[in-house]
Order: C-alpha cells, then sequence, then structure tokens
C-alpha cells in the first residue's frame, strides 16, 4: 500500500475515533465500514480461499484499523469473507457475525437498529458490498469489477439524519 493511501486512511480513521470520542453515547454517530473481500484463488470451485495477495491484504486491515474502535465485525457465510474479517477481528477481539448476502435491506435494517452510534465492519462481495452501500446511504454505486479488490466504502450516519459516504482506495 503506498503512504499516500495509508496516509488518508489513517487521517480518516483518526478523524472517526476523535470525532465519536467526543460526542455522548446517545449522540454518537453510526460508523459503518464496508470492505469487499480480498484477493481469493481464482479456480477453485464455489468458495474459493483466499490467495496469498489476499491474505496479506487482510491482514494490512488490522494495521488500517489500528487506531479505530471496532464494535462488531461483519461477514457473509463464505470462506473468503470470513478469512478477510478474521484477522482484524482477532486483533480487535471480536467474534465474527454472519449475514446473508442476499438479505440486504434487512440487514441494513439490523445494523442501523442494533449498532446504533457504534463502528461496524461489514465484509461482502463485489455485488454486494456496493449494493449495501446504496442500501444504507441512498447512494448509486455499480458493483466493482472481479478483479477490483482495494475499495473501502465507509458510511457515516449521525444522529441528525445526514448520511455521509466515502469510498477509498487502498492499495497494496
Amino acid at each position: 500500500m503506498s503512504l499516500k493511501y495509508f496516509l488518508k486512511i489513517l487521517l480518516f480513521s483518526g478523524f472517526l475515533s476523535i470525532f465519536n470520542s467526543c460526542q455522548p453515547a446517545q449522540e454518537r454517530s453510526t460508523s459503518l465500514i464496508l470492505i469487499r473481500h480480498a484477493e481469493k484463488i481464482l479456480a477453485s470451485g464455489n468458495d474459493p480461499q483466499l490467495s496469498t495477495k489476499g491474505w496479506q491484504r487482510a491482514n494490512e486491515l488490522v494495521h488500517i484499523f489500528d487506531a479505530v474502535d471496532i464494535d462488531a465485525v461483519y461477514a457473509s457465510p463464505y470462506r473468503r469473507a470470513i478469512d478477510t474479517a478474521r484477522p482484524l477481528a482477532t486483533a480487535k477481539q471480536l467474534e465474527i457475525l454472519h449475514y446473508d448476502p442476499n438479505e440486504l435491506v434487512s440487514f441494513a435494517q439490523e445494523l442501523l437498529k442494533t449498532h446504533q452510534g457504534e463502528t461496524v465492519v461489514i465484509v461482502g462481495h463485489s455485488n454486494t458490498t456496493p449494493q449495501l452501500t446504496n442500501t444504507l446511504a441512498g447512494t448509486e454505486y455499480s458493483d466493482l469489477e472481479e478483479t477490483e479488490y482495494d475499495w473501502l466504502y465507509f458510511v457515516e450516519m449521525s444522529t441528525f439524519g445526514t448520511t455521509k459516504v466515502k469510498k477509498l482506495k487502498v492499495r497494496l
């Protein structure tokens, strides 16, 4: 990952952490960080494992979000999503929670109800990650290309009803 992108993520993460820590618990914004699973082994069936580069990316998430207080980590029930989430969940001492990628509307509602005022990481897929972002924020992001693994979506929902979305590219 280049220094420029690392600094962007670090700055955003620091701002997110400071912003939420300065607000009373009932007034804290809800921060959702949506990530596509890391690179997978291409020719290995319906539920492929992460490639070597994928494991490298998954482990890099620990460093990217080191300064961020994360309250929950979700992953779809597929191996590549779970394995992408595992290093971060382990570092934050959190259990990986699962969601049904075919039920994004109900999952979005559950997230907003269950994690109000918290910071949550959700690991999904090339189609579900932008679609969940759209469901949560009313945006119109298109599905990621099969070769795109380096986008993060930050959805910040204030208690005042405003939603901000930031899409950042993180290259290894």
